[in-house]
């Protein structure tokens, strides 16, 4: 049986690289948030969710500023 997607839009493929320090900080995270949250939460879980808040505060910081610039 095939595992259902866990993403529902169109994807894209990036090979990241990373300490083993960051990675062994996102597992520590993974499995911390598996127990308490009763699902699969992957290393690669946590990376999408920090480019997701990443962007947010980017598309905010430019939202500012363009009000700021207007008014």
């Amino acid at each position: 049986m095939a595992r259902p997607p866990k993403i529902e839009e169109k994807t894209k493929t990036y090979n990241l690289l990373m300490t083993v320090g960051q990675y062994d900080k996102l597992a520590t995270i993974s499995e911390q948030r598996q127990k308490t949250d009763l699902s699969q939460v992957s290393v690669a879980d946590l990376i999408r969710e920090a480019i997701d808040l990443y962007i947010h505060v980017i598309e905010q910081e430019d939202e500012d500023e363009e009000t700021r610039t207007e008014g």
